[in-house]
């Protein structure tokens, strides 16, 4: 009975993770995010971000668009050694208007 409960659970915490876990996707080669334009679902494909970082860079981004890359420095969790791992995939262009986020690098 109980193996069967935990079973159960395990199933059900596993269906609710799926979204969250399909949309973890790794970039590609050449793949860069727009921290200016992304989505919260494409911030969090870069390393070390989750929802709520993703939100969190979202929120400031709503206060003030970024005009470099260092300038995500200001989001709280995140600091120099995440920025020198993800700088190659991060690109920050004009501020939201409606178009992809996820460019590739020429």
């Amino acid at each position: 009975m109980r193996r069967a409960l935990l079973a159960a659970v395990a199933a059900a915490v596993l269906l609710l993770a799926g979204p969250a876990l399909a949309a973890k996707r790794a970039l590609g080669p050449g793949e860069r995010i727009d921290l200016n334009r992304a989505s919260v679902a494409e911030l969090m494909r870069l390393p070390g971000v989750g929802e709520k970082r993703a939100q969190a860079i979202v929120a400031q981004r709503a206060r003030q668009p970024f005009r470099r890359p260092e300038d995500v420095l200001v989001v709280k969790g995140i600091g120099p050694a995440w920025l020198a791992k993800v700088k190659a995939n991060v690109a920050v262009g004009s501020a939201p208007s409606g178009t992809a986020a996820v460019t590739a690098r020429k």
